[in-house]
């Protein structure tokens, strides 16, 4: 066997001196033994890389880099056998992270927000979701295998969500009274060596189990469907409550009869809600129309003037739901509400690509071939969101005939068209202006007349 007292891990300055790891290793448990070490960069394309050499003492001595990752890999043979397979060390040399007295670290320290800043309210619900973005300074997304979240010094596991990271906090109550703080800590870390450390404290006041604690705002929206805000109201939680209890809640209140999957303590799933006439003047915006129609997502004949739900119109369509703005990772059984929320339930007909929800459902470009649709058809509304053009044709005008410069949007497909008048030089405005605001659309994408869907053209707005 080898005995060694390497260890696969991370190292930093602190652990080894003069950039050297020291370690030993040798062969043991037997005669006619020997060892080979090698080393080589984690990512290099070589088989084993550089052969080390020990000392008397059978100690290696290899030289890091900062901030790089390695891969010691050991053979060990009888005669000129070899013995078993490779034993592997994958190795991580980077500096020492930020901690509480040193909180940020390197020349572009990473940028970490969470949904409680600027927010010292006491939190009187003990489950908690705790948002956290991190950003390295050029912008770019840091995945949850950077970002490491405790509370009260125990490491919090398995976040969910994409690009924002989700930790499902349990607030524990205290031993006397009503009342405590919670410790949160957060650090972030990028692969050049930079790290950002925050602490955040979390007042939480116990509430009993079942009791009443505060009240949120619900609306239904389905602006996709030209419906705008069915319902918009506010309602009461109550302690221990997730958001489909309340939702249930709510429906039954207003006569909505909910048909879902799962239970609403476990892997609830909302497929479909009925109300009378709830469908009745479906009128889908035509802009959204053809977005759908130019991303290739299928379409379906399946919807009725009584009901809304999964699979109507598009098999991209169903209900999603956001809290306060941003669409959480869990289901509606995971999450709970807390005093103040804001929960919007809304309908998609494209995977939440038309209302902002695409990321949280991890669908990973299974359906479409769009990105994005560059705006949301939301509370009752549309948004416009930028464009992101590219250059795909350009024509020189001559003494006689215009030119042009055509630019498609990268995320919607969009085709912007610029005029370069005859006998111009060429110069392009949009180039100079960096103007992303199309003013002309190309292309025949489609209507939903000309679909086979058909479409209501009855202006009337759904009432309680």
């Amino acid at each position: 066997y080898i005995a060694t007292d390497l260890y696969s891990g991370i190292y930093t300055p602190a652990d080894i001196e003069n950039d050297t790891l020291v370690f030993y290793a040798y062969p043991a448990g037997g005669d006619n033994l020997s060892l080979k070490v090698y080393i080589k960069g984690r990512y290099d394309n070589v088989n084993n890389g550089e052969l080390l050499h020990p000392d008397e003492q059978s100690y290696f001595r290899p030289v890091l880099s900062i901030n790089n990752e390695y891969i010691i890999t050991m053979y060990l043979y009888r005669g000129s056998e070899l013995c078993g397979g490779a034993v592997r060390f994958y190795i991580t040399y980077r500096n020492q992270p930020a901690d509480e007295d040193n909180p940020v670290v390197g020349e572009h320290p990473p940028v970490i927000t969470t949904n409680r800043d600027g927010d010292d309210s006491v939190i009187t619900s003990s489950r908690f979701l705790l948002r956290v973005a991190a950003r390295t300074w050029e912008g770019n997304v840091i995945y949850a295998n950077h970002i490491v979240v405790t509370l009260d010094g125990v490491v919090q596991t398995n976040p969910t969500g994409s690009t924002v990271f989700e930790y499902h906090l349990v607030l524990t109550p205290p031993n006397v009274g009503d009342d405590i703080d919670h410790v949160v800590t957060i650090l972030a870390w990028d692969d050049e060596g930079n790290s950002t450390f925050r602490k955040l404290i979390l007042p939480y006041h116990r509430v009993g189990e079942g009791d009443e604690n505060g009240s949120i705002h619900i609306s239904i929206d389905a602006t996709t469907l030209g419906l705008g805000i069915i319902i918009d109201d506010d309602y009461t939680v109550h302690e221990g409550e997730n958001a489909a209890e309340v939702l249930l809640r709510l429906f039954e209140d207003y006569g909505i009869e909910a048909q879902f999957s799962g239970t609403p303590k476990l892997n609830f799933y909302l497929r479909r809600i009925v109300w009378g006439d709830i469908a009745y003047s479906v009128d889908i915006p035509p802009e959204l129309w053809e977005l759908i129609l130019r991303d290739g997502i299928t379409l379906t004949d399946q919807h009725d003037r009584d009901s809304i739900g999964e699979f109507d119109f598009t098999r991209c369509s169903g209900w999603m739901y956001c809290i306060n703005g941003m669409y959480p990772g869990i289901g509606l059984s995971e999450y709970y509400p807390i005093n103040g929320d804001e929960l919007c339930l809304r309908f998609t007909l494209a995977l939440g690509k038309d209302i902002g929800g695409y990321d949280a459902t991890g669908s990973g470009g299974s359906e479409g071939s769009l990105s994005s649709y560059c705006g949301l058809w939301i509370d009752g509304g549309f948004i416009q969101l930028e464009h992101d053009y590219e250059l795909i044709q350009r024509v020189e005008p001559t003494d006689d005939e215009d030119g042009f410069i055509e630019y498609r949007c990268s995320k919607c497909h969009d085709i912007y068209r610029e005029v370069l008048p005859a006998g111009s030089p060429g110069q392009s405005a949009f180039i100079l202006s960096h103007t992303l605001v199309p003013q002309i659309c190309i292309g025949t994408a489609g209507s939903p007349e000309n679909s086979g869907l058909k479409r209501k053209a009855i202006n009337n707005d759904i009432k309680d």
